[in-house]
């Protein structure tokens, strides 16, 4: 982005929202010199998306979150949420909710899955706007700069994961508890509830995924029947916890990574917790868009889910 570019966009959010412009100003970034960091990062740039995303956080999403304090606001942190919703809306909601909450605002990096980075102009737009390549190195670096990541254990799995399997977490990756111990690092368990239903996930139409190069290609009941319109994700209400965090390299050592018993063990007790925060949260969720059941009839949308996937929503 051209110096005269940054300008307009820091002078547009300090025009539209002076108190999210002046939490912006706080946050720092290793400029390498050109205005960008090792990873790509352009300040403005996330400037720029988050004044975009903020209305689908406030007005679509209406996303309420609960236990922010529980994140450090220094230093190296690992944030492990649950992933699902087809697009990767979850990871931004997060990101923008940190930004708006934390005392101290910090811009989180996610680790994309590798694949995302060499989609033309989607990688450099991820790149801009804070997000990391999934390669390892990657994935070090950010912790040696005291970044705080998000990493979801999932993966691409947790993303087109069916419908029927909503809040069933699939098969965590290890590498994110490597790294915490190798680098001393906390794990904060985040949980999200209302991007399972942001999309109906029905079939993964795999040639085409291939030959789009994509890890799938989503078939729903709104996408392709209604053409681009049925691309837009329901307006389900988000809800997003952030547990204690787990410090385990207190006890456990970097060497721990040579014992694969122990690591498995240690992720287990990651995976249990974020299992406990969705349960809690899915007792205490007012519906899939954020209406009590017994406060009167099911809006709209809940009641074609509700007909569409045979479920009570």
């Amino acid at each position: 982005m051209r110096h005269k570019n940054r300008a307009r966009v820091r002078n547009l959010l300090r025009t539209l929202n002076p108190k999210d412009y002046e939490r912006f100003e706080k946050i720092r970034i290793n400029d390498l010199g050109f205005g960008y960091d090792s990873f790509g990062l352009e300040i403005e740039s996330a400037m720029a998306v988050f004044t975009l995303v903020q209305y689908f956080y406030d007005h679509w999403f209406r996303v309420d979150s609960y236990g922010v304090e529980n994140i450090p606001e220094e230093g190296a942190v690992l944030l492990t949420p649950n992933h699902s919703g087809i697009i990767p809306i979850d990871g931004a909601m997060i990101a923008t909710d940190l930004l708006k909450k934390m005392e101290k605002p910090r811009l989180m990096r996610a680790v994309l899955y590798n694949s995302a980075g060499f989609i033309p102009f989607v990688g450099t737009f991820f790149y801009r706007s804070g997000q990391i390549s999934g390669a390892r190195r990657n994935f070090e670096e950010a912790l040696k700069q005291r970044e705080l990541v998000a990493a979801f254990p999932e993966g691409s799995k947790g993303t087109w994961k069916g419908f029927d399997d909503r809040y069933r977490l699939k098969p965590f990756n290890v590498g994110f508890m490597e790294l915490s111990l190798i680098y001393r690092t906390p794990i904060v368990p985040t949980a999200v509830i209302g991007a399972e239903e942001q999309y109906p996930f029905m079939k993964n139409v795999k040639p085409l995924a291939r030959m789009l190069h994509l890890p799938y290609f989503p078939v729903s009941p709104l996408f392709p029947l209604l053409g681009p319109i049925g691309m837009l994700p329901l307006p389900t209400k988000y809800s997003i916890s952030y547990g204690e965090p787990f410090h385990f390299y207190r006890e456990y050592g970097p060497e721990t990574v040579r014992k694969p018993d122990v690591i498995h063990m240690l992720v287990g007790k990651v995976r249990t917790r974020i299992e406990e925060m969705l349960a809690e949260g899915l007792r205490n969720r007012k519906g899939v868009f954020g209406f009590s059941a017994t406060s009167g009839p099911k809006s709209l949308p809940e009641r074609i889910l509700a007909r569409l996937t045979g479920d009570g929503a």
